[in-house]
């Protein structure tokens, strides 16, 4: 079943030049399960990838030596990951990794068109430095806020203007818990303030950002929770306790001047206006959700399930609460990201245009486009790798099937200045 956005961006592309934006991929971070007690890996960290279109869930990319994973962000051509000590770069057409470090105790990440800023922290692990920050594109360390400054662990971390925002909840001293904004100027490397938000704004967790205001949900210690609201150009800053949690919130999400959260091990979703501080309501799912992401292109609700050990599932909701598709992914699928493109004009579509064909395939699969090929990839129905060739430099080029056995293949085409891979049957 073709996603009802898909429809609509053909019409619009019929009887108009104006650029439209879409939803490519969902990325589906996958922890893993890994046994604290023994010290193995029993389940590796994932990412995966779902295509609205196709409704087909792949693996992407398994990241070995990885604990647990923590935040994925998508930047302009590129996606961004934070696994147990590494932050990889992946090139967001070919999946391919591009930079790689290693950050012991990487939580979560922020990225703009000069700076990656990384918050960190680890259960009994003290560091030199909870706060870094490195230059986009070499992934060198430019600078770091020492814990002479700033001694506490740091979780959700955005960046407006230069400034990067930093919730700072010393979240694994459990019982010490803090709440905190760290305001750090990138341009001149400074930590400019600490900004405290009160008895009822300790341990932050999810920093979002609305304009001139900043929220952040914080899960106190873990028998409430509250929101805390700080304008940028006042310095004003509210905290109030949200009704009806009593175990602290397991997830939550910004979304069109609402904050939606969802009690840890609860299973219903409430809505609060911040600017308002109104208690919208709340709606009952019967299950307590790992992730919560909203496509707000489609007007659809990602969520994630699991049990931390067997299985992570997927669920996608309409706004009404209406399930619309549920597949399954690895296990504890706890962070979810969005791909939007954007098609700028039916000249530049045409330009690019790529085509793979026929559907099924016999003896050959054609693949076709407006310049040349660059990279034509094969892989299996599990997204492993079958076939790669590089640097074709032809606008057109005949794959013989000779090496594939009957089944169905992902085949992907990149150009350029595009992409795109379309699920082709081999008989």
């Amino acid at each position: 079943m073709r996603n009802f956005l898909y429809t609509f961006i053909a019409t619009i592309f019929a009887t108009s030049l104006f650029a439209q934006t879409y939803v490519e991929r969902v990325f589906i971070l996958n922890e893993g399960y890994y046994d604290y007690f023994s010290g193995d890996i029993l389940t590796p960290v994932s990412l995966g990838a779902y295509d609205p279109e196709t409704e087909i869930y792949t693996v992407v990319d398994e990241i070995e030596n990885a604990r647990f994973a923590s935040d994925i962000k998508v930047y302009d051509d590129h996606y961004y990951v934070a696994a147990d000590k590494y932050l990889i770069q992946y090139n967001l057409l070919t999946n391919e990794i591009v930079n790689s470090i290693e950050i012991p105790g990487i939580r979560k990440i922020a990225v703009d068109d000069n700076y990656i800023v990384a918050t960190r922290g680890e259960y009994l692990v003290p560091f030199e430095s909870y706060i870094h920050v490195y230059d986009k594109n070499t992934f060198e360390l430019i600078f770091e806020i020492e814990n002479t400054e700033l001694d506490y662990t740091t979780e959700g971390v955005l960046i407006k203007d230069g400034i990067a925002y930093v919730a700072v909840n010393n979240g694994f001293n459990f019982g010490s818990e803090v709440g905190m904004i760290a305001k750090i100027d990138l341009t001149t490397q400074d930590l400019t303030e600490i900004i405290d938000l009160g008895t009822d704004g300790k341990n932050p967790d999810n920093i979002m950002i609305d304009g001139d205001n900043i929220f952040t949900l914080n899960n106190k210690d873990y028998t409430g929770s509250s929101v805390s609201a700080y304008k940028i150009s006042t310095g004003d800053i509210t905290t109030t306790n949200l009704i009806n949690i009593s175990a602290g919130c397991g997830t939550s999400v910004y979304s069109d001047g609402n904050i939606y959260y969802q009690e840890l091990f609860g299973t219903s979703v409430s809505k609060y206006e911040p600017l308002t501080t109104s208690f919208i309501g709340e709606k009952e799912f019967g299950m307590s959700f790992y992730g919560l992401a909203f496509d707000e292109l489609n007007n659809i609700i990602y969520t994630s399930e699991t049990d931390y050990f067997s299985y992570g599932k997927i669920h996608i909701y309409g706004l009404n609460g209406t399930e619309l598709k549920v597949f399954d992914a690895s296990i504890s699928p706890g962070n979810i990201a969005f791909d939007v493109r954007t098609l700028s004009s039916v000249n530049d579509v045409n330009t690019t245009e790529i085509k793979i064909y026929p559907n099924p395939a016999s003896e050959f699969i054609q693949l076709s486009a407006r310049e040349d090929i660059a990279i034509i990839k094969i892989s299996d129905i599990n997204g492993k790798v079958i076939d790669e060739l590089k640097d074709v430099h032809s606008f057109n080029y005949s794959y013989s099937t000779e090496r594939l056995v009957a089944g169905n293949y992902f085949v992907s085409v990149i150009t350029e200045n595009a992409a795109t891979t379309k699920l082709i049957s081999v008989l």
